[in-house]
């Protein structure tokens, strides 16, 4: 099948309400068939050792081919707009919707898991020239009411004046604004980081506010300020497909001062300890960096991978 010029569009970007933040986004159509479509980021995007990057993101394509030519459709427009390396799939940055399924044991999707439109599309993306730039794992946590924290770390931590406190819906605003100020401290130093504004990140965690369950939601606090948290959800795309639910452990942080050692496994020993009291009997620790250290606390806790993920990249130049 042969695609020309004129049947590759741009097209509005309430055709694909993902991607509005995107600077462009693009379809490709057949005999008034959509056979894919991307969304396209050139401004606003990380920042990349010795490239400028260009992210193709919300990618859908429906066979090998299509996905070839939007491809290559993309990488022309993200080059034109100085783009030195294409990564993807990402939505602009790592805040929002990202990354390939590349490996999986069969277990269902998990709430707020990035999932392929088509299985095939990292070999897709291969065959065009991308390779993998970051991998990521998601591990499924047995619960049992025993803890990985012991009584001296615990203590020692206490004597410091760290307590753990519940997250507060009523003063929402003021909880979440403790908790994006954390993230920010702790998550610069991550790969592809971008800076979210306070708005956006409000933004993002109020569109969630209906599914979140206080009791999950823990704050560590000294002397009344934040010094660490861990973000838990209950799987509500499982609940609500009636299937046996795991409490996702979405998101940690804590302070990298010697002060807090241990703090991360002491926020976790807690979220699952709630967690089995109320009947869960696994956690998901969700979309982990392999590179970073929050796999050791996962690791510690029994954790067992049944899906991996992968960012892939290709130069352009």
């Amino acid at each position: 099948m042969n695609w020309s010029d004129d049947k590759n569009f741009l097209l509005e970007k309430a055709v694909l309400p993902e991607a509005a933040s995107a600077d462009a986004v693009m379809g490709l159509l057949e005999q008034e068939e959509c056979l894919g479509c991307a969304g396209l980021w050139w401004s606003d995007i990380p920042a990349y050792p010795g490239e400028t990057i260009g992210c193709i993101g919300s990618f859908r394509a429906s066979s090998a081919e299509a996905c070839e030519k939007l491809l290559e459709r993309a990488e022309k427009m993200l080059r034109e707009h100085g783009a030195t390396i294409v990564i993807g799939p990402m939505n602009g940055n790592t805040w929002r919707k990202h990354r390939w399924v590349v490996e999986s044991n069969g277990r269902q999707p998990f709430a707020l898991e990035p999932t392929n439109d088509h299985a095939e599309q990292p070999l897709w993306w291969k065959k065009a020239g991308y390779a993998v730039l970051s991998r990521y794992s998601s591990s499924v946590v047995p619960l049992d009411g025993s803890q990985v924290t012991n009584e001296r770390v615990r203590g020692r931590l206490q004597a410091h004046g760290i307590v753990l406190q519940t997250i507060d819906l009523d003063v929402f605003e003021e909880e979440l604004r403790d908790i994006y100020e954390l993230s920010v401290q702790s998550f610069s130093q991550n790969f592809l980081y971008t800076p979210m504004s306070w708005e956006q990140f409000f933004s993002q965690y109020q569109s969630v506010r209906a599914g979140i369950d206080p009791r999950y939601v823990i704050i560590a606090r000294c002397a009344g300020k934040a010094v660490g948290f861990v973000f838990g959800i209950p799987d509500f795309l499982a609940l609500r497909e009636g299937r046996n639910a795991a409490l996702i452990v979405k998101t940690l942080a804590a302070k990298a001062e010697r002060a807090y050692a241990g703090l991360g496994n002491w926020l976790v020993d807690e979220c699952h300890r709630r967690a089995y009291e109320s009947g869960y009997r696994e956690a998901i620790h969700a979309l982990q960096f392999e590179d970073n250290t929050s796999l050791k606390i996962t690791e510690r806790f029994g954790g067992v991978v049944f899906r991996r993920y992968a960012l892939m990249s290709k130069t352009i130049r």
